[in-house]
């Protein structure tokens, strides 16, 4: 199996101050698609949230694991508030199918580090105090 170098993978990765921006622009995407009919139905929604919180992942991965489902969930409140505007109801359908694409998104994350837990790694003092005293 042939793979990349990781110092090749670190060039290929944006830098931190276009993260913004980015996080600013994938937001609003998925939030311009949540508002389209063609996502109405419940899996078109879900697999919507599912690539938007996925694709987040991918393209910042120095972002802090917990930032990503935070604002995915202002995004989901948003765009089920947006509605209640022009007078339509809340859909707990919707909500659900939100919710759960995030979800299958961000699990997996949460899930490998509750594993790297359970199998002792947890560094007492914060993760970077041996970085500050260099």
């Amino acid at each position: 199996m042939i793979s990349q170098p990781l110092s090749q993978i670190g060039a290929t990765v944006l830098r931190r101050p276009f993260y913004m921006p980015l996080a600013f622009m994938l937001g609003g995407m998925v939030l311009a698609l949540s508002m389209t009919p063609v996502f109405d139905a419940f899996v078109p929604r879900l697999l919507l949230f599912y690539a938007g919180t996925a694709l987040a992942y991918a393209l910042m991965p120095y972002v802090r694991r917990g930032d990503i489902p935070l604002v995915a969930a202002w995004v989901i409140l948003v765009s089920e508030l947006a509605p209640c505007v022009a007078g339509e109801l809340i859909s707990p359908a919707q909500v659900a199918a939100d919710a759960l694409g995030v979800l299958m998104a961000a699990g997996p994350i949460y899930l490998a580090r509750l594993r790297q837990v359970m199998q002792g790694d947890v560094r007492p003092a914060g993760r970077r105090a041996s970085e500050l005293r260099r």
